[in-house]
């Protein structure tokens, strides 16, 4: 291994540009080992960059464990129980219920209410010519549609946001910060599951809580652990995504174009979006056993940082991975959403808000340029997480 390569997904240098090294990673490293100075649970850790490699080890839950958690050198102990961080069997058994009330019906009846919710953010910058696309838009849609999931009132939207920054946003996802948001998050949970156990709705809270699955009884930690996945995982990759569309399209008018002269094409453009901007970078497993690969060994007990977002970029999948190309053949082979049991449980949700946040910032805006200079990025790992992403056009007046 050559001493000159050095890659750190929690370094602000790679934040921006991962994506070459991860080429000679793919080439060069493809079992990595980096370690950690004054780690808090692990020594070090092993990083998995091929699209072979991530794939199969994210389908080999025996081998590649979530039970110690997804999120690198964590102490998961501290953090509310969820399926994240669960295999098989419970993994199963909570992950069942949540599919059951999470229908397709459920998810499509989203798309009129996300489009207004759109709509009305977009409304006020239009006439100023400017907008953020993070603050401004990109973090409000997901909040506002969690609130209707979850039938939570709108109110405590900018109370939802910020626990969710200040448990995922950083490099520490146990800092002082983020224990305190933990457990805020923990009583207010609490208190909603109680009020749900009495007056039963139709929000997703209700229908896991008065499931009809016979002999799958719920602790009410587990049913606080689902609030906390669904407000961490329904926001922080999604709001990260469009934000990170709105560069990608910025960055690639052609493919913009596209999109205005032929709506038909948006189903493919999401994954093609997703495949490139890949917005779960990566996250982590635990050998259960001694893993050989590419003639090195990673012990039983490490942990594994699996790179999705190298995955999506491999160039014996993707022909030319590093261009936006929204006519790819085979865009729907990515790794945007996982794979193996932990496939994202909300990617049809998802999927629906990045179309249609997208959908209405061009139908408004076909034409803006961001603000190179004023883009901020806070991380990489887990997620391509944006602090700010200016953007301006001509201003739009309303007679």
């Amino acid at each position: 291994m050559s001493a000159a390569f050095h890659f750190d997904p929690f370094a602000a240098e790679f934040f921006e540009d991962p994506f070459p090294a991860f080429q000679v990673m793919r080439r060069d490293h493809p079992v990595y080992r980096r370690e950690i100075p004054n780690h808090r649970v692990w020594p070090h850790y092993w990083m998995l960059s091929r699209a072979a490699d991530v794939d199969a080890a994210l389908k080999d839950w025996r081998r590649f464990s979530s039970a110690q958690g997804t999120l690198i050198d964590t102490d998961i102990t501290l953090i509310p129980p969820n399926m994240f961080n669960m295999d098989p069997p419970r993994h199963d058994e909570l992950r069942t219920i949540l599919a059951r009330v999470l229908t397709p019906r459920r998810v499509a009846d989203l798309e009129p209410e996300i489009a207004r919710a759109a709509r009305a953010i977009l409304a006020s910058h239009l006439p100023t010519g400017q907008l953020d696309a993070t603050r401004d838009y990109a973090q409000l849609i997901p909040t506002l549609t969690m609130c209707s999931l979850l039938d939570l009132p709108v109110s405590d939207r900018e109370l939802f946001l910020r626990w969710n920054l200040e448990t995922m946003a950083g490099a520490d996802f146990t800092s002082p910060e983020a224990l305190r948001a933990y457990g805020e998050m923990d009583a207010y949970w609490k208190g909603i599951v109680a009020e749900r156990r009495k007056h039963k709705g139709s929000d997703l809270i209700s229908q896991i809580l008065h499931h009809d699955r016979a002999g799958l009884e719920l602790a009410d930690e587990e049913i606080a652990g689902f609030c906390s996945l669904l407000h961490d995982a329904s926001q922080n990759t999604t709001m990260n995504m469009i934000a990170n569309a709105v560069i990608a399209l910025g960055r690639n008018p052609d493919q913009r174009r596209k999109l205005t002269d032929d709506p038909t094409l948006w189903p493919a453009a999401i994954e093609e979006l997703m495949r490139f901007v890949s917005p779960v970078q990566g996250l982590a497993r635990a050998t259960t056993c001694d893993v050989t690969l590419h003639g090195v060994t990673i012990p039983a007990g490490d942990q594994v940082l699996i790179l999705y977002g190298s995955a999506n970029h491999d160039e014996t999948v993707f022909e030319n991975p590093e261009r936006l190309d929204f006519d790819r053949p085979r865009v729907k082979t990515h790794w945007g959403f996982g794979q193996g049991i932990h496939t994202c449980l909300g990617a049809a949700v998802a999927r629906l808000e990045i179309r249609v946040a997208l959908q209405v910032l061009l139908d408004a805006v076909p034409d803006y340029t961001v603000v190179e200079s004023g883009i901020i990025r806070n991380q990489l790992v887990p997620t391509r997480g944006l602090a700010a992403t200016p953007i301006t056009f001509a201003p739009i007046t309303f007679a």
